[in-house]
């Protein structure tokens, strides 16, 4: 116990070099391509992920009463350390137009420069004068002014369409200058840190940082504007998931932990009734815990969130070793056997067997090493190596304090051992084989038959909270804007911009098909912006050639001024526009990337290109058809991707990656586990044919699990898939602690398997506990483990105690009866072994 509590207190101290890894990308594989792709182009942009703040208006309310409130917010927003900008207000038309003019000309197509040539006809002209007039005089007059200022031909309806297009997409209503939904009834503020999103701390520190300061504004305004209802602020995007995932994930380590640890040692207690039980059981978890924290802090030194989960699994599946233990413990002392004895017959006769259970269960885990995933192979390790701490414990811890409590003689009490029907299950089974046989046939062909129902869900969903409000408040966002926030990227890379941005132009040529065909909603890129060479080379040539007629200034300027003084206006209004307008149509070179580094122009360039070590990277954001990619990315997206130096990404193909991934590790790390088990088992007990039966409970727990959610309507997911490899674990125990007590004494198992019945239906319990605790938590993935470890784990204990004991009787009975009443015991492990 000295030894033990000094173990205690150095993994107390190992456990403090232990740090998690908040970063969610460190999970998943590091030697693959798709994911590689995503993790250096999320990299080199920064981030594709934008926090995203919703401003729901009350009903019947207009945005013009809350504009110096959002203007305030998105203000402080920007001054926070780690924002890189701060988008709310739509680009500017006329700042955009007044900045674009000289070079307007080259944004356009061929097409669109007819379009423009119709409209610098003599005739348009006047009409667009005559219009401008009448607009002047109009209610509308004052909003319209900088509009006719700033556009006296009416060419902006031309330069409409593209301008959106190299805007976010959205479903949006523009004449309010901010990101306001059709229905007015949302505003949208997107945030894009320097951080990504993987980074929890810096998600967190954003978000906790943004509410502070929302929480101010709001003050001072209830406080000037009193009597109008604040908006409700909500948070959602990458960021705001991302973190609140992040804190379910904690909450739900530690209610599975608690819940796991505090549940099994009520159901010790309640099996054994006595407080002293406890004891026994708590203190081997609890120091077996410690100790492969300290070992983890040792090996690993940071661990991922998903891996703290291997407590609630240890604690579920080492109590085993306990409950076996005690159990035969108790039944030796009943039998009025001192401690020592007890102690030795326990230790002589069932530790072997739960030794082999350890080994069996921590190698199951083990195949989890074989996995890419490091999350999902630290939780491997950890609990593999938490089961053989566990044993270690419970070998040396066990014995001590059962000699320290118990005493010679005994208080005259027996040892309670509840049942929970088990007694009178075996009996029944042994008493009618043959009804046994056929009821579990039956069960079985049932569960068959049912089977095919069962539906694989490999969406990522299931990574999800179902209550996390940020989600639920993404998909309100796309229902208000009808456009999807999660966009998928499509980045050319060239060693200089000449070559990115010519990539990006023949990427262009792919989007514009898929977007034909209705493959995607939207896309917008740096192309939609800078135009091919060749087409800008060719408006210069048009402009060029009507310089003497269709578009000579001087015959357009003086024909604009004349019709300026028949409508009444002033003729020096336009006296600032006019130079601008005639740079516009008479361009001397082509645009460059340099043409568009003012402030207001910049941060539409800098959205879709960036510097990186190797050369220059442009991103293009496209969009799904509907609210996300479900039904698939189009084969002709992803054959843009085939081009050199183009590069199809996103989080949807990484997803699906790693459903492919999940899936072939899942049943390579199964079929693995299945065979080493039997051959271990072949090995130990000496006969293929014991090895063989050992798996009748696997078999039947499997089937089961998989007919009664069909039954059921539960789904196999990408998280319980791997719950069939836990299950070769945990079943196969079951097995062995029945063979080896048949092996012990084959002729009087019909008496003493009651005994181990026991323990079996208590072990299972513990794990049934342990496991059944996922069934809370927020994750439906979480949650279903919890409910296929119950069918599994539940109907292999059915299996063992009633259909196991049948089939080693029936053997034995043949044995017997071929070898007659001088036949040798059987081999295998028994009290004997070492």
């Amino acid at each position: 116990m000295i030894v033990a509590a000094l173990l205690a207190v150095l993994a107390g101290f190992a456990t403090l070099r232990l740090r998690f890894d908040p970063d969610i990308l460190n999970l998943v594989p590091q030697h693959n391509r798709e994911v590689n792709d995503f993790r250096r182009i999320v990299t080199a942009m920064g981030t594709i992920d934008q926090h995203v703040v919703v401003f729901q208006l009350p009903p019947a309310r207009g945005i013009d009463e809350y504009t110096s409130l959002i203007d305030e917010i998105g203000a402080e927003y920007e001054a926070l350390a780690g924002v890189e900008a701060v988008e709310w207000l739509l680009p500017d038309p006329m700042q955009m137009m007044g900045e674009l003019l000289p070079k307007a000309m080259l944004l356009l197509t061929p097409e669109e420069i007819d379009k423009v040539r119709a409209k610098l006809t003599n005739q348009a002209i006047r009409e667009a004068v005559e219009r401008n007039r009448a607009l002047l005089q109009t209610p509308q007059a004052t909003a319209v002014t900088p509009l006719i200022e700033m556009d006296p031909f009416n060419l902006l309806p031309i330069f409409m369409e593209k301008m959106q297009s190299a805007g976010r997409g959205f479903n949006i209503d523009v004449t309010s200058g901010y990101y306001l939904s059709g229905d007015g009834t949302a505003v949208l503020m997107l945030v894009r840190p320097e951080r990504p999103a993987q980074d929890l701390p810096a998600a967190q520190s954003l978000i906790e940082r943004g509410r502070e300061l929302e929480a101010g504004s709001l003050a001072r305004f209830r406080e000037e504007f009193p009597d109008v209802p604040p908006p409700e602020i909500g948070h959602t995007g990458g960021y705001a998931i991302a973190v609140s995932d992040a804190g379910l994930i904690g909450r739900d380590v530690v209610i599975n932990m608690l819940t796991s640890i505090i549940g099994v040692l009520l159901l010790f207690y309640y099996a054994f009734r006595r407080f002293t039980s406890i004891l026994y059981a708590g203190v081997p978890m609890g120091l077996a815990i410690i100790i492969t924290f300290g070992l983890a802090g040792l090996v690993l030194g940071e661990l991922s969130s998903t891996s703290a989960l291997f407590a609630a699994l240890v604690a579920g599946l080492g109590i085993d070793f306990i409950t076996v233990l005690y159990e035969r413990f108790a039944h030796e002392r009943n039998r009025g056997l001192s401690v020592a004895e007890a102690l030795h017959i326990t230790m002589d006769s069932t530790l072997p067997g739960v030794l082999l259970a350890a080994i069996t269960t921590s190698a199951v885990f083990y195949a989890y090493l074989a996995t890419d995933f490091r999350g999902m192979s630290q939780l491997g390790f950890l609990t593999a190596t938490g089961v053989l701490v566990f044993f270690l414990c419970v070998v040396f811890v066990l014995p001590a304090l059962l000699v320290q409590t118990q005493k010679d003689p005994g208080d005259g009490k027996p040892l309670h051992v509840h049942t929970f029907g088990a007694d009178r299950l075996i009996d029944m089974s042994l008493a009618h084989p043959r009804f046994v046989v056929v009821i579990w046939i039956v069960f079985a062909v049932a569960c068959l038959i049912a089977t095919p129902r069962l539906r694989f869900n490999d969406s990522v969903a299931n990574f999800r909270a179902s209550s996390n409000a940020a989600t639920k408040l993404q998909a309100t966002v796309t229902e208000k804007f009808g456009q999807s926030l999660n966009s998928m990227m499509v980045a050319a890379e060239g060693p200089d911009v000449e070559t990115a941005l010519a990539r990006t132009q023949q990427a262009k040529a792919g989007l514009d098909e898929v977007l034909a065909e209705g493959g995607i909603s939207s896309y917008q890129s740096i192309a939609t912006i800078v135009p091919p060479l060749e087409q800008q080379q060719a408006v210069i040539g048009m402009l060029r050639d009507g310089r003497d007629n269709d578009f000579d200034f001087e015959r357009i300027e003086a024909t604009f001024r004349a019709a300026l003084r028949e409508e009444g206006f002033r003729e020096d209004a336009w006296d600032g526009y006019l130079p601008l307008f005639g740079q516009s149509i008479a361009p001397q070179r082509p645009l460059r990337l340099e043409d568009f580094d003012s402030e207001t122009l910049e941060p539409l360039v800098r959205r879709f290109i960036r510097t990186t070590p190797s050369g220059v990277l442009s991103v293009s954001h496209v969009y799904p058809a509907g609210p996300n990619w479900k039904d698939g990315v189009p084969p002709k997206l992803l054959e843009i991707g085939e081009q050199p130096g183009i590069t199809v990404t996103g989080f949807n193909l990484v997803s699906r990656t790693l459903r492919r991934i999940i899936r072939d590790d899942a049943i390579r790390s199964t079929v693995w586990g299945v065979i080493g088990v039997f051959i271990l088992f072949g090995f130990v007990f000496r006969s293929l044919v014991k090895g063989l039966i050992i798996f009748i409970p696997l078999t039947a727990g499997a089937i089961g699990m998989l007919g009664l959610m069909a039954m059921f309507d539960l789904e196999f997911n990408l998280v319980n898939v791997f719950v069939g490899l836990m299950l070769v674990g945990v079943a196969t125990d079951y097995s062995i602690y029945m063979m080896q007590r048949y092996v012990e004494e084959p002729s009087t198992f019909h008496i003493h398997a009651h005994e181990t019945c026991k323990a079996v239906v208590m072990a299972a319990l513990t794990s049934m506990v342990g496991f059944g605790s996922f069934i809370t938590s927020s994750f439906p993935g979480l949650r279903s483990i919890g409910y296929a470890s119950l069918f599994g784990i539940g109907i292999s204990c059915l299996a063992t105690i009633t259909i196991l004991p049948v089939v080693l009787l029936y053997r034995h009975g043949k044995k017997q009866g071929a070898q007659g009443p001088g036949a040798r015991q059987e081999g295998g492990m028994n009290h004997h072994s070492s």
